[in-house]
């Protein structure tokens, strides 16, 4: 054969095997990166290179412009990746951000592995399957300009996007979804561990006055509550009951260690997400520019307040929350009595404290003369407070002023267009850091059921049901109790208040697990103070164990069990 036409047919294959691999290797997708309020043309397609063992995927310039954009704006993004698995060896893929000094370099292939941190998966493990992973990005880092996969054969890109960054899992929908930090990490499809040692490199690193801390929100699966949940977080073990909201929100800000891990100890077939997301910003409006005084609320459960650390306090001298499962209940932790005192002494007099009701004291008049430890108060009651120190020009102090502004704010006070308070929905507890943690769980609990008693006619039909129960089957001890009330310094209740007796009957019939009521009781009866004061009531309660009051314990116990899922002793669904 003529050499000539040798070297030409040797030529035409090997042109026709370079054009082959470069428009396989090579190209653009019919895929876009979607960017929130930028509409993508053809000339925006992804464009993909490398072998199938190694590909890179560049964006647009006009995309990566458009993320820039709203980066300036929102430093907690995330690249969120949808694959569908056709086939796929055993090999672990890496699935990582290129950087703006990537595309710089020129470095390709996998010699970008070594320097890149990235999410490991097992793509076989999902064979005819899709999965979504999602990659948050470094806040002080640049705009990624796309992504690399490594042993890519068999698998398929659906879908690329910019979203609201988020960490860790959601089953929810057909799609599994896996979210990791920038630090990348293993995806494991039985999702029992959760890295959080990472999330401040997207998300804030303490509560200050322009970001706070993120929140993990647990959303569990639809039907019936089962078994508690156990988690530990940070370090702390923390168990989780079902309420009939399906959900529950921790922030990162209640915990002791929060940039550590998340692992589902016990029912994770429960839980259809876990995901850690950026914190409501609403937060972080206070009253006044000089002073840091928060007026929105942590929504979260009661169990998360005990302990939570003063380090991630909004305010200088309390926290201000709210009850997820019961709206307009707010919680107030303050720093000691003394702020407490200056937010409701004046309160506990004008509401409740026989021969005072309905007065407003003085600083003066009050001087010496102890208020409450704990304290709680309906929106009714704060009206006729506010509107009678409105009324009557009585000069209130800062902190009243601000519980004021709380109030309004949240919906438990409303102003008129003539100035005139009026009562609202909900409810005002207060505890204080300077209780001990075994007193601050008792009021906790002991001042949770007055919240609920103030805002649910049904329960407290329920109470006054067992109440005049208890009234027929064994007077004498409620007789010792209201005797307890009035003999009492640091109580001086008005007996004569047939809805404030019922209330608190009923919150030291739930204030301690049932199995501890004869105890507390015969305890309470056989104190110096009882048998000097009311001997022969006290004795009663010791002879009988204190038995009426166990009963009556139960039943309510009973009810509250099977209605909201909490127990005596228990008002919050987590406890750790």
């Amino acid at each position: 054969m003529n050499k000539r036409i040798v070297l030409k047919t040797v030529y035409s294959i090997l042109f026709v095997s370079l054009f082959s691999c470069f428009t396989s290797c090579s190209g653009k997708l019919n895929l876009a990166l979607k960017v929130p309020g930028y509409d993508a043309t053809e000339s925006d397609f992804i464009t993909q290179s490398g072998s199938k063992g190694f590909k890179t995927f560049r964006f647009s310039e006009n995309t990566i412009k458009a993320v820039r954009d709203i980066f300036a704006r929102n430093r907690a993004l995330a690249l969120s990746l949808t694959f569908y698995v056709d086939r796929a060896n055993g090999m672990i893929s890496q699935i990582g951000v290129l950087t703006e000094e990537d595309v710089k370099n020129r470095i390709i292939g996998s010699d970008i592995l070594k320097t890149h941190p990235a999410v490991s998966v097992r793509f076989s493990e999902f064979k005819d399957k899709s999965l979504n992973v999602v990659i948050c990005f470094e806040k002080e880092g640049t705009v990624p300009q796309g992504f690399f996969v490594s042993s890519f054969r068999g698998v398929k890109l659906l879908n690329a996007e910019v979203t609201d960054a988020t960490v860790g899992w959601d089953f929810s929908s057909s799609t599994p979804m896996y979210a990791f930090a920038p630090n990348g990490g293993l995806l494991d499809p039985s999702h029992p561990v959760i890295d959080f040692s990472a999330v401040s490199r997207t998300f804030a690193s303490y509560n200050s006055d322009t970001d706070l801390l993120p929140v993990i929100s647990v959303q569990f699966c639809e039907g019936e509550s089962k078994n508690p949940v156990q988690l530990t977080v940070g370090g702390e073990r923390m168990t989780v009951r079902h309420g009939e909201s399906n959900s529950i929100t921790i922030p990162l800000a209640c915990l002791k260690n929060p940039f550590s891990t998340l692992e589902v100890v016990d029912g994770a077939d429960q839980i259809q997400s876990i995901l850690l997301k950026k914190a409501d910003l609403s937060l972080l409006e206070f009253s006044s520019a000089k002073k840091r005084n928060a007026i929105r609320p942590y929504i979260v459960d009661p169990g998360l307040i005990i302990d939570w650390p003063k380090t991630y306090w909004r305010s200088n001298d309390y926290e201000l929350f709210e009850w997820d499962r019961f709206k307009g209940v707010l919680f107030f932790d303050t720093l000691n009595y003394k702020v407490q005192d200056d937010f409701f002494k004046r309160l506990a007099f004008f509401v409740e404290k026989r021969g005072y009701k309905g007065k407003l004291l003085t600083t003066a008049q009050m001087e010496g003369i102890h208020g409450y430890n704990a304290h709680d108060y309906r929106a009714e009651s704060l009206a006729r407070f506010f509107e009678q120190a409105r009324a009557t020009g009585f000069a209130l102090n800062e902190r009243e002023l601000l519980l004021k502004q709380i109030l309004v704010q949240n919906g438990l006070l409303i102003i008129e267009s003539n100035g005139k308070i009026k009562p609202g929905e909900g409810a005002v507890i207060s505890i204080s850091q300077e209780s001990p943690e075994y007193l601050r769980i008792a009021f906790v609990a002991h001042e949770g059921w007055h919240g609920i008693f103030f805002i649910d006619e049904e329960f407290r039909n329920t109470v006054g049901s067992v109440f005049y129960t208890l009234q027929a089957t064994d007077p004498n001890a409620l007789r010792f109790l209201f005797r307890y009330f009035d003999v009492t310094p640091s109580l001086q209740y008005d007996t004569s208040d047939d809805y404030l007796m019922k209330n608190e009957f009923m919150a030291y019939m739930l204030q301690r697990p049932v199995s501890q009521i004869e105890k507390y009781y015969v305890d309470t009866a056989s104190r110096n103070h009882s048998q000097t004061l009311i001997k022969e009531e006290a004795d009663y309660i010791i002879a009988t164990g204190a038995s009426g009051f166990e009963g009556a314990a139960k039943m309510l116990n009973d009810y509250v069990g099977f209605r909201w899922n909490l127990a005596a002793g228990r008002v919050w669904l987590l406890s750790r």
